[in-house]
């Protein structure tokens, strides 16, 4: 069975340090289109939740665990 989750890391920035917390999602988008949506709508989560953030960094756990070889 295929897995239609995502799960990503996103770490902010605030003025008292940063903080990185695993979000997952219930869709995993395919096309470009489907992952900027993606992004806002972590970056827009991460916002309210920490309305003192600095710096919003988003990214899928696949690479994040993954990598790319060199």
């Amino acid at each position: 069975m295929i897995t239609t989750t995502a799960e990503y890391l996103v770490s902010v920035r605030t003025d008292e340090g940063t903080l990185s917390v695993f979000r997952t999602m219930p869709t995993r988008p395919k096309t470009q289109k489907g992952i900027k949506s993606q992004n806002k709508k972590l970056e827009k989560w991460a916002m309210e939740k920490y309305p003192n953030w600095q710096e919003i960094n988003i990214i899928p756990t696949f690479e994040a665990t993954n990598g790319k070889a060199s």
